[in-house]
């Protein structure tokens, strides 16, 4: 029997965007000239709506040439009204964590739970990587984090909503020494105190991906069950792409979406096959692009619009800029398919042969 786990496509091939997605023409939205201080990068921006505007969190990276590590990267914040144009606040946001700001904030989600606005993100530190969740003050760009955890932990969002009486998270552990890394979820009766934490999603469940994926907006309630955007990370040993971060970029970033279900939303139930949106517009890829990385489509914020059909998909391309994208659910229902996951909890034996399709038998 072929180990799903280890046997992950070598070379997934040539992708390309949906013919459901539709590119907002004024793209891209945000850039470093939008922005009120010094930045070579404005990307990977959490967007969600919240008491009748559109709130803005994008990462804000300063690059000298290509000098590694950058001289500062932090979180910006920004409103509009139509969620297109956005006004930017002069400071970049200030998590406040046991006396301390918290350090180099990036990749940051917004979600709008119990009539709060809270911001989820991953901090950079000499003690690595760390994920955390902060509230919103309501007014300037002041957080309280009420949830700091310990590295090494990306791409943290929360539901909008409670399950069974408990908030419940999402989060991608990563180890350096072995991938591919795959999205866990959580429970809390506080949003302080995190358990019961088991997989979501793997990489195997991914068809076309083989590195890694991650959780993108928070996810979305429709008639049908909760919705999800992810990331998923393909790794190709022949791709040998020049860009500012290297002179030989061998992954790809891609998006996807998944369903769960609507009674238990760590149960998957149907999936894309094939990726909804491919780095492939001027303003996402090339050398007029100016991307920091290429290939790469980094989703942060997704929501419905108000006919609850409409979904907006707002990304950053190459880690450079942010832009927009539009689908519907009737469109994207008719791109997934049924699907369960190849393991249902993280209990697979090492020696898959012990397994025997059964990973409580392990």
């Amino acid at each position: 029997m072929r180990n799903p786990f280890k046997d992950l496509p070598q070379h997934v091939g040539e992708l390309h965007t949906s013919p459901i997605i539709r590119r907002y023409e004024g793209n891209p939205i945000l850039t470093s000239k939008d922005v009120p201080y010094p930045a070579t990068y404005v990307f990977n921006a959490g967007v969600n709506r919240y008491h009748g505007k559109y709130y803005i969190a994008p990462r804000v990276d300063l690059f000298n040439g290509r000098e590694r590590p950058a001289l500062d990267m932090g979180t910006g914040f920004g409103v509009s009204d139509d969620g297109i144009h956005f006004e930017m606040m002069p400071d970049w946001v200030r998590v406040h964590y046991k006396g301390v700001v918290l350090p180099w904030l990036v990749d940051s989600r917004l979600t709008v739970l119990e009539d709060q606005l809270y911001l989820t993100f991953c901090f950079e530190n000499q003690h690595s990587e760390r994920p955390g969740i902060a509230r919103w003050r309501g007014e300037g760009v002041d957080f309280d984090a009420v949830c700091i955890g310990i590295p090494q932990q990306r791409n943290m969002v929360l539901f909008p909503e409670k399950v069974n009486g408990m908030y419940m998270r999402l989060e991608r552990p990563s180890n350096q020494w072995h991938d591919p890394f795959s999205i866990w979820y959580a429970f809390s009766p506080d949003l302080r105190y995190w358990g019961d934490q088991e997989l979501y999603l793997g990489c195997e469940d991914v068809p076309w991906a083989n590195r890694k994926i991650g959780a993108a907006a928070p996810p979305i309630k429709t008639d049908r069950g909760w919705l999800l955007l992810f990331h998923a990370v393909d790794f190709d040993a022949d791709r040998h792409v020049k860009c500012m971060a290297t002179d030989d970029w061998q992954l790809r970033y891609t998006v996807g979406a998944a369903l769960f279900s609507p009674e238990n939303p760590t149960k998957l139930v149907a999936i894309t096959k094939q990726p909804i949106l491919v780095a492939e517009a001027p303003y996402e890829t090339g050398p007029d692009a100016h991307c920091w990385v290429e290939n790469t489509i980094f989703p942060c914020g997704a929501f419905l619009e108000d006919d609850q059909n409409t979904l907006r998909i707002y990304y950053g391309s190459g880690d450079n800029n942010t832009c927009l994208a539009f689908t519907t659910l009737k469109e994207l229902w008719t791109v997934m398919s049924p699907a369960t996951r190849l393991a249902d909890t993280a209990t697979v034996h090492f020696r898959y042969e012990k397994w025997q399709g059964n990973p409580t038998n392990a």
